[in-house]
């Protein structure tokens, strides 16, 4: 009796240990990213982010969307006041008031009221946003005059490290959320059209070194196979959740939101063709040589841009000519710096501009 029990234990030992060892070696090798690779399925990642902890609620939300098929990105900003419903009752919170652990019920209302499958999301705070962009080295932004009152930035191109990164989001205009993620942008879509700068980061240490104060659902592997498509040569999106503000002051959402959110960024991520071929454009002459932006102005017409204004610029004369991404689709900027000549490509979103691309006019055109 008692060798039946030893052999029994050390039966159960044995399952034990098996059951264990496959439990690692599928945790160390799951990637549900290339699963959704290889079926063309659009990849969508909740990305929640705080200034300072607060039991682990937030106030930046955002939306990551890949596509597979083409290697088209978008970013879905959500306003912190989007009303979030759920449960048989019709339960109402704003998505602030949520804290990570009703993912779940966030994942449900994005799939049920914009078709969005939400698997994944990741929680980003300031002190990893510092971390990471130092461990990338900085980035370089280009200032007009979207950030004020921060020390030793000035017009034109500046290095941010970490710390200044995070001042240079949180320095927004009366500090509003919608300004904060033209801010964000700016930092994402410089990022994103210097990938080949940054390709060297994308390996299972960096990925391990970064996630170490981030809580993500997501593994290193799977981060790998993100980054490998994030840095094909492709068309980046952004835009904020179409809805509307309700008399008490909830953002929400109905099926014509879903309807605009479907014709501005769902088919535009499906679709290899723009649906929106329309370049508006903003000139500014940035130097002493008079009419140069009106001269830009007629050629860039005949080439069937849309210039909704030309004028006289307010900031430092340029030597060179500057291209300003404005609205987010960095295709667009590239074909109005093809038309113009110059490579000179920065980010300074402003999405209460009626333009997508801002062109300051330095003296090299007159050249």
């Amino acid at each position: 009796m008692k060798r039946k029990l030893i052999i029994s234990g050390l039966a159960f030992i044995i399952i034990l240990l098996v059951l264990s060892s496959y439990y690692i070696y599928s945790n160390y090798t799951r990637n549900i990213i290339e699963k959704l690779s290889m079926n063309k399925k659009l990849i969508n990642i909740l990305i929640a982010g705080s200034n300072v902890y607060n039991r682990d609620r937030h106030r930046f939300y955002a939306i990551l969307s890949i596509n597979p098929d083409n290697s088209k990105v978008g970013l879905t900003f959500i306003p912190p006041s989007l009303r979030i419903s759920y449960g048989s009752r019709n339960v109402y919170h704003t998505i602030d008031e949520m804290e990570i652990s009703d993912f779940k019920r966030m994942s449900e209302f994005f799939n049920r009221e914009f078709k969005l499958q939400v698997p994944f999301y990741a929680e980003v705070y300031s002190s990893d946003l510092k971390r990471l962009v130092d461990l990338i080295e900085g980035i370089d932004i280009y200032i007009i005059d979207q950030v004020k009152d921060i020390h030793n930035l000035s017009y034109g191109l500046n290095y941010l490290d970490g710390e200044k990164a995070v001042k240079y989001i949180n320095s927004a205009d009366e500090n509003s959320i919608f300004s904060k993620y033209d801010r964000i942008q700016d930092i994402l879509l410089t990022i994103y059209y210097n990938k080949d700068k940054y390709a060297r980061f994308n390996n299972i240490q960096f990925i391990e070194e970064a996630l170490r104060t981030i809580k993500t659902n997501l593994l290193p592997q799977e981060i790998l196979s993100i980054g490998e498509l994030l840095l094909k040569n492709s068309e980046m999106y952004c835009l904020i959740l179409p809805g509307r503000f309700s008399e008490n002051g909830y953002y929400v959402t109905d099926s014509i939101a879903y309807k605009i959110y479907e014709k501005t960024f769902l088919k535009k991520l499906a679709l290899d063709e723009d649906i929106d071929s329309v370049i508006k454009v903003k000139i500014l002459n940035g130097t002493n040589i008079p009419g140069l932006a009106r001269k830009m102005r007629n050629m860039l017409i005949r080439d069937g841009l849309s210039v909704v204004e030309f004028g006289t610029s307010p900031f430092p004369l340029l030597d060179k000519t500057v291209i300003i991404n404005q609205k987010g689709s960095i295709e667009k900027v590239k074909k109005v710096s093809e038309l113009v000549g110059t490579d000179r490509i920065f980010h300074v979103i402003d999405n209460t501009q009626l333009h997508s691309v801002l062109i300051i006019v330095g003296e090299d055109f007159a050249r």
